[in-house]
């Protein structure tokens, strides 16, 4: 009687398919004998940091919760597609699939690094050239930016335009070290004087409007110290924005300001208008010094209703 056998030697696991490609999106593609299909995975997976970051820079979100679950999950999605793909694979390979040369547990591991390099270059690439990420931890731009919040700095913003009145930039200040970085807003450009009296800001000789928005009590430092204080809505050109105004012996406050701002120089003051080291002290500073635009709040220490782009 003649009897047929059929060589399962190697054929492939689903299960260990689809845990290559949670660790490492195309490689089980590649033990499924899929070269090419996961190289375009982890490429797209090398790809897809500095196109998240992209879209939430800028694209205009509403700030809420949801919106920071959906990204998670769309940051998550060529993960999750790479292990179902993979999966799909094997269950479809033949049982007598034979092995090609790069089926080898060596060749998975350096498909992986090259991968994850990969993903690492773009990431440092986006870090250098185009956005870079900031935590804060200083309460001088409160209420907008709070201590501890996470934000996302813009490098290109201003490579084919110049700062505006209102924009939040950051920037290496002329009396720290280089590695510091301060984060202020923009309330004078060159050429505009500026006059600082009794907590009220003249710009060519006009006072900035502002509104009453409510008491609010402000935490103001690392150490858990709290000021109570006023909450204004403050119009300058087309900028609107909050300051955070204390209340009569709660800081000690800058004296009175009168100074013309030089060409390609700006005039920064914080949020926090009595708790805030600006302009008022180390005087307007050169575009030069300017490292990126704070454009995103990306993680906010307690608030999560403020995530979102920032005004």
């Amino acid at each position: 009687m003649n009897e047929r056998t059929q060589d399962t030697a190697g054929r492939r696991s689903p299960w260990l398919a689809g845990l290559l490609s949670f660790i490492m999106p195309g490689i089980g593609q590649v033990y499924c004998g899929e070269l090419v299909r996961g190289l375009i995975f982890g490429i797209i997976y090398g790809l897809a940091i500095p196109v998240t970051l992209g879209l939430l820079a800028y694209v205009s979100p509403a700030p809420t919760v949801l919106f920071g679950l959906l990204a998670f999950v769309a940051a998550l999605g060529v993960v999750v597609a790479a292990v179902i793909d993979a999966y799909r694979l094997a269950v479809r390979t033949r049982l007598d699939y034979e092995r090609k040369a790069y089926n080898r547990p060596a060749v998975y591991l350096l498909i992986g690094l090259m991968i994850q390099g990969s993903s690492i270059g773009y990431g440092l690439h986006v870090r250098a050239s185009l956005f870079e990420a900031f935590r804060v931890t200083a309460p001088s731009m409160f209420p907008t930016i709070g201590l501890n919040d996470r934000i996302l700095g813009n490098k290109i913003a201003y490579r084919k335009a110049d700062p505006q009145y209102g924009d939040i930039i950051l920037f290496r200040p002329p009396t720290a070290g280089w590695r510091d970085t301060y984060i202020k807003r923009i309330v004078a450009l060159g050429g505009d004087t500026v006059e600082i009296k009794n907590k009220e800001v003249y710009v060519n000789g006009r006072k900035l409007p502002r509104e009453l928005v409510g008491p609010r009590t402000a935490v103001v430092g690392p150490a858990g110290k709290t000021v109570e204080g006023k909450v204004y809505k403050e119009r300058n050109a087309r900028a609107e924005y909050t300051i955070f105004l204390a209340d009569a012996g709660s800081l000690e406050r800058p004296g009175p300001v009168e100074i013309t701002v030089p060409e390609h120089h700006c005039f920064v003051l914080g949020d926090a208008r009595d708790d805030s080291l600006d302009s008022r002290q180390f005087g307007p500073i050169p575009y030069a010094v300017i490292k990126a635009r704070a454009d995103y709040l990306y993680c906010p220490a307690r608030d999560w209703s403020r995530f979102g782009r920032l005004h």
